[in-house]
């Protein structure tokens, strides 16, 4: 059964067979060409504005956004949500 987490839905192999998500070879090296035309436009983008992520901004400086995560910020080895409190799970995974 697919596993919804952080904004992703998640297959198993045999799942994502039945539902025809695994890429052919053609498909993989076309996302191979895009991967080399970004990483080629990034390394060409000048400088970026005070206070935005280097190059893009927008979508591409926060990953949370968006999902469950949203908000959530990393502080000194530590995770606290989008109220600002301390993020801690209980050994089989539920949030405490």
């Amino acid at each position: 059964m697919p596993e919804k987490f952080g904004g992703q839905i998640f297959y198993s192999d045999d799942e994502a067979k039945k539902l025809g998500l695994i890429p052919s070879s053609e498909e993989i090296a076309n996302a191979e060409r895009m991967f080399e035309q970004f990483g080629a436009a990034r390394s060409a983008a000048g400088p970026a504005p005070e206070g935005t992520t280097p190059g893009f901004g927008g979508k591409f400086s926060d990953d949370h956004e968006g999902t469950e995560f949203e908000g959530w910020t990393y502080q000194a080895g530590q995770w606290y949500d989008q109220d600002g409190q301390l993020v801690r799970y209980n050994e089989d995974g539920t949030r405490a």
